[in-house]
């Protein structure tokens, strides 16, 4: 049993590729005390999703034509308890400092294998921050 008392870690995927969705859902599902409880493709589907009060929000930086950080503030208010974790295949640094900046407590990139996946939402779901060590250098230094 996990510490919030439910079986498992609620997760709402977002990523506006349909086969990418369809992948990491199963991949998810795939994992003991992970279940997928929605996904989405763009900004409205998103903050439908995140009405199921996921505990994991699984985001990536790009939807097609629109950037998830001009909503992720919306999403953490719909899904208070819920924690944002940023799965991206933009490697840009920047971008991925302004959505932890926005409350993304976490960046994995998508060439990263499952298993570090797997780690970092638990890790994330647990309260920590999951941030490759440059860009954790970079939080730090603007913390000073």
């Amino acid at each position: 049993m996990l510490e919030s008392g439910r079986d498992d870690i609620r997760v709402v995927l977002v990523d506006g590729l349909e086969l990418f969705l369809d992948g990491l859902c199963a991949l998810i599902e795939s994992e003991p005390g992970l279940t997928v409880v929605g996904r989405a493709a763009d900004r409205s589907e998103a903050l439908d999703a995140v009405r199921l009060q996921p505990d994991i929000i699984l985001i990536e930086l790009v939807l097609g034509k629109e950037s998830s950080l001009d909503f992720l503030s919306d999403l953490l208010r719909i899904a208070a308890r819920a924690r944002v974790l940023i799965v991206t295949e933009v490697e840009d640094e920047e971008l991925q400092l302004r959505a932890v900046r926005l409350g993304a407590m976490g960046v994995v990139l998508k060439t990263e294998p499952a298993m570090i996946l797997f780690k970092a939402i638990r890790k994330v779901y647990s309260g920590e921050l999951w941030l490759r060590r440059s860009l954790l250098a970079t939080v730090m230094t603007g913390m000073c």
